[in-house]
């Protein structure tokens, strides 16, 4: 019965308006999740935005509470600096850590990965490798949850059995011809929606902002979900 609200992509800045994120605060706070997890991309590249896109955050009320993730556009500028600025605002921030939230009796921990900084053709190698460095602070008794923005992450965490991964970074493929074809199946294995291996899942939200200022077939999200208990 633990609620979770994610919310990925924000992309404060000159392409997603300040209008479409103060409904997207209302919205969230409207659901009374248990939790707020944000997946990455809260800035769409300047740091100009970042006081913005923090006020947005803080915004936000979950009952019980909140984490945020990095994304590849918070770095473009400065990625020190980004991450910093973002350290200091007292939102809880995972940069490859984890925090555990009790609730209800129930341990849920928390996995936040790093974007990884590779370039080059073996760049899922490099995300699998951050994944399974990451999941060496798992606890035992508590249930996992990875934050991961690039959703590659999850070939590492099925095969860690983690049961639930979370990601956005593809905006849903943002112009697709119909389901199956557009940039999403271009660019990347799963680019949308709910995907499962074994007794892993993973949910990729198509996100609330822009980096382009066009949406075809992959309308802007937000993802509620309930855990329940297996049977």
């Amino acid at each position: 019965g633990i609620t979770i609200a994610q919310v990925s992509d924000m992309h404060v800045g000159r392409f997603t308006s300040s209008r479409v994120l103060q409904e997207m605060v209302k919205t969230v706070n409207g659901l009374q999740a248990d939790l707020v997890l944000n997946t990455g991309d809260l800035i769409n590249d300047a740091l100009s935005s970042l006081d913005e896109g923090i006020d947005l955050v803080r915004a936000i009320d979950p009952r019980l509470g909140l984490f945020l993730i990095e994304g590849n556009h918070d770095l473009i500028e400065n990625p020190s600096e980004f991450e910093r600025r973002v350290r200091e605002s007292g939102i809880p921030f995972l940069l490859d850590q984890s925090a555990i939230v009790n609730i209800r009796g129930v341990p849920i921990q928390f996995l936040g990965l790093s974007w990884t900084r590779h370039h080059g053709g073996n760049h899922d190698e490099e995300i699998a490798r951050s994944v399974r460095i990451l999941l060496q602070q798992g606890q035992p008794d508590a249930f996992p949850i990875l934050l991961a923005h690039h959703p590659h992450a999850f070939d590492a965490a099925a095969a860690a059995q983690i049961p639930l991964t979370l990601s956005g970074h593809t905006h849903g493929g943002q112009l697709m011809l119909n389901e199956q074809l557009g940039f999403g199946p271009a660019i990347f294995r799963y680019w949308s929606g709910l995907y499962t291996r074994g007794k892993s899942k993973l949910i990729v939200s198509n996100g609330v902002g822009n980096w382009f200022p066009l949406r075809v077939n992959a309308p802007a999200e937000l993802i509620h979900v309930t855990l329940r208990r297996e049977s």
